[in-house]
């Protein structure tokens, strides 16, 4: 008894879990699981209790759905967490001030060199990006022309946007220190 009470609250804890995590654009992707999952659930909701026959099958049954529902979320949401951590990256200024002054013409190869290195790594990342958007794809199998997928991949264009313009406004930023006069 104790066995199975611990199983399901398990279970449960991965369900709340997994509806709770999911992000409105996430969340239709996974509709057909999650209706899946519910199905499963019903019996224990509705006519099992504690004294019924054969609970181990239905335990067992509802674990390994909610598990893999679960494995999905966290596969989506570790692919999301890479890339904004390759994102986070841009954030470096493409202008960086020597301590010492330079001649204007080196000064602008140094920054030109800086420049076509940042560009370089962030074709690297976003070819990375869509390697982990194709692997979201691959797990989760949608229609590639679905409403769903194309709000999801709008989703992720969205972030890879905001990861461009942080970095962007980090450099503005670094620059404005560099050239702002203080008193």
């Amino acid at each position: 008894y104790r066995t199975q009470t611990g199983n399901l609250e398990i279970i449960a804890d991965m369900y709340n879990e997994i509806l709770s995590i999911l992000l409105p654009v996430e969340l239709p992707l996974l509709q057909d699981r999650i209706m899946k999952m519910n199905s499963a659930l019903e019996p224990g909701i509705v006519e099992l209790k504690w004294n019924t026959q054969n609970i181990d099958p239905f335990i067992k049954a509802c674990r390994d759905i909610v598990y893999d529902v679960d494995a999905l979320v966290k596969k989506m949401k570790e692919n999301i967490n890479k890339m904004e951590a390759m994102m986070k990256h841009w954030e470096k200024p493409l202008f960086e001030r020597k301590p010492k002054p330079f001649p204007p013409e080196d000064v602008e190869q140094i920054h030109q060199a800086l420049v076509i290195s940042r560009l370089e790594d962030i074709r690297n990342h976003g070819k990375e990006i869509h390697k982990l958007l194709k692997d979201t794809f691959e797990h989760i199998k949608p229609d590639k022309k679905s409403p769903t997928w194309v709000s999801y991949v709008d989703y992720v264009n969205s972030l890879v946007i905001q990861g461009i313009t942080e970095g962007i406004c980090a450099s503005m930023s670094y620059l404005a220190d560099q050239i702002s006069i203080t008193y």
